[in-house]
């Protein structure tokens, strides 16, 4: 493991553990004994950790969700296909996962405009399947991107509640996933419908 994962994985750790305000390069150094200098040579201070940290996360997420959205299908499994994708990576992959989206934001740095554009790319590409579904004639969504921004937020819902032990246990995981990204599809679906009935 080269020294740059290591530094990562004990940030991204002590991160979560402790919250941002603890985070310190001295302590990572520390925890993965190192001298900080040597830290130094990878990241320039702490929020450049972060930031790589943030990045990291959204870059693999992201790649997934392309990797569905380039495939030759109907664009309504493709929406189904990014929905379990979505949950499945903050399921298999928390730490990241927390980082990303769930460590508040007022303990952490004010991350760059010129990011953003990537933290947007995900709910963007499924924006663009909504699209390619409205030239299809397969749905009737007036506003795609508002559409995957509300898809974005209950599959985030779905996961947090998860990740957060919070889902019933009167409710089996996996059909809670099952039933969410139904409902999902399901309303899409009904712009669908709507659609044909317009031929």
């Amino acid at each position: 493991m080269s020294l740059r994962v290591q530094i990562l994985e004990a940030g991204r750790r002590m991160l979560l553990d402790e919250g941002f305000d603890s985070l310190s390069m001295r302590k990572i150094a520390r925890e993965i004994d190192v001298s900080a200098t040597s830290i130094y040579l990878h990241f320039k201070n702490k929020d450049h950790l972060i930031y790589s940290l943030i990045e990291e996360g959204i870059g693999e997420l992201n790649r997934s969700i392309r990797r569905i959205a380039d495939l030759d299908c109907e664009p309504l499994q493709k929406i189904e296909k990014i929905a379990r994708s979505y949950i499945a990576f903050g399921l298999d992959r928390p730490q990241e996962y927390e980082v990303i989206f769930m460590v508040r934001p007022e303990e952490m740095p004010r991350y760059p405009k010129e990011k953003f554009r990537k933290a947007r790319l995900g709910y963007e590409m499924l924006a663009s399947v909504i699209r390619e579904g409205n030239e299809k004639d397969y749905f009737l969504e007036p506003e795609p991107l508002t559409s995957a921004y509300a898809i974005w937020a209950q599959l985030h819902g779905v996961t947090s509640v998860i990740l957060n032990k919070r889902l019933d246990t009167r409710v089996p995981k996996n059909d809670f996933i099952t039933h969410a990204v139904n409902q999902i599809t399901n309303g899409i679906q009904l712009n669908r419908s709507s659609a044909a009935s317009y031929e």
